[in-house]
């Protein structure tokens, strides 16, 4: 029996590559499934830079450029009074956010554009990519579901699973160990012979995502460590650290996770280590190869201002003395306090430290009815030697802590949103907190 003729397929032109698009010829797309329908670009923008993170892909781009891996996808919409093509943006919105943004911060919207101003500073610019322009929308929609639409029984792209991203990995899992070693011998915090076979102990205590961000080690890079953290500071933690590496007593490879963290936390509450953040920055240094063996000329950097608290600073030695009072209550607060992020949730964290204190004070042997302030006087304050500017400070910490927690607790408005002061606040407080726990104590 004959065959009846096959349906022909669709040509090959309905989509044709085109390795240089210049940038300012492209506009993202009011369309685009990442976020709701918008009328202006600048819509475009804000919806991405505040929901579909684009500040850290542009962090990204100054430091490793495009993937060549992926081209863009485009459609022609136009052509410009010259009778050049323009485009939309079908795959590659938030690359294309990033490119326009870093090329002209003030596209951003104004809470970024200090941050795109930094980042442009460092950035060579990209002012063409490399796309494939589709002419046939059905074509697009083909590919555009097979890239964002899951493995689709094979058909679509199909993720490693944790093994396969474990073999692909290798010894990568060891990378940051290994460069916090390479510097830290290159200071002269470890001498080669001390290092060796310290490798694997040394990754176990910088694995989890607590430590790296209390050592202020920034995970965007895994081919050079950078630190958020100032260098004088960093480098009290690390030398810390390869100490009682060398040593083997507190960071051995016996240690389970929290004994980890634990002692992570710890580091942070080491003279001269403060909540400070900086803006990633090479822990090699500008004149500093990757391995801290020198090659790179030296490059002239503006001051950075320093990052914003993400959490109220953990101090151990508090932990510790809760441990010891037995308050599951206190223990739960000050947990709470420290662990939840400052930036998203400071109403919530302030309420959580007026809490704490009334009920530190409570445990103190504060009475029902006597304010804090009343029952911190200038009296107590001198008996737990707290005088003199020190007690100027400790009370204008104090009354910023009522002010937050009751007026985010009990006003239809008003609310703290600054977690910077309530983080400063928290550290300024620390040795009324120790003091009210011995009387705490004492009195139970």
């Amino acid at each position: 029996m004959a065959r009846g003729p096959r349906t022909p397929r669709k040509p090959a032109s309905t989509f044709e590559y085109v390795d240089e698009v210049p940038i300012g010829r492209v506009f993202l797309a009011l369309d685009n499934p990442r976020h709701e329908i918008v009328e202006t670009e600048s819509e475009a923008i804000e919806r991405l830079v505040t929901k579909e993170d684009v500040v850290p892909l542009a962090r990204d781009i100054v430091r490793h450029g495009l993937s060549p891996l992926e081209r863009f996808a485009m459609t022609p919409i136009g052509k410009t009074r010259a009778g050049d093509p323009t485009y939309w943006v079908a795959e590659g919105n938030r690359r294309v956010c990033a490119l326009k943004l870093l090329s002209d911060p003030e596209l951003a919207p104004p809470k970024y554009r200090k941050t795109f101003e930094k980042l442009s500073e460092e950035w060579v610019q990209i002012k063409t990519v490399a796309a494939v322009v589709f002419n046939d929308l059905d074509t697009l929609r083909v590919w555009l579901d097979r890239t964002h639409s899951g493995a689709q029984g094979g058909i679509g792209r199909k993720t490693w699973d944790a093994e396969q991203k474990q073999r692909f990995s290798g010894t990568a899992k060891n990378r940051l160990a290994q460069a916090l070693l390479d510097y830290a011998e290159a200071e002269g915090m470890i001498t080669k012979q001390e290092r060796q076979g310290k490798l694997t102990t040394a990754q176990r205590f910088l694995n989890p995502e607590v430590s790296q961000e209390i050592f202020g080690l920034d995970r965007a890079n895994p081919d050079e460590l950078c630190r958020t953290r100032p260098k004088a500071e960093f480098d009290v933690m690390v030398r810390r650290f390869m100490r009682d590496l060398v040593e083997g007593k507190e960071v051995t490879s016996r240690k389970n996770k929290p004994d980890i963290i634990k002692y992570v936390r710890g580091l942070a509450s080491l003279p001269n280590v403060t909540t400070a953040r900086i803006e990633p920055e090479p822990v090699a240094g500008p004149d500093q190869g990757a391995n801290g063996q020198g090659g790179k000329k030296r490059v002239v950097r503006k001051p950075k201002k320093p990052q914003k608290a993400r959490h109220v600073q953990y101090d151990e030695e508090i932990n510790l003395a809760l441990r010891g009072l037995g308050n599951e209550k206190l223990e739960s607060l000050y947990y709470s306090i420290c662990d939840i992020e400052l930036e998203k949730h400071t109403p919530v964290v302030s309420i959580a430290v007026w809490a704490f204190f009334e009920t530190l004070t409570g445990c103190a042997g504060r009475a029902d009815g006597v304010g804090l302030d009343a029952y911190l006087s200038k009296q107590r304050l001198n008996n737990f030697s707290i005088k003199g500017e020190d007690q100027k400070a400790v009370r204008a910490s104090i009354d910023r802590t009522r002010d937050y927690g009751n007026l985010t607790k009990h006003h239809k408005v008003s609310a703290a949103f600054n977690g910077d002061q309530l983080n400063n606040d928290m550290t300024t407080l620390k040795e009324v907190i120790i003091k009210l726990i011995e009387e705490a104590g004492s009195a139970g």
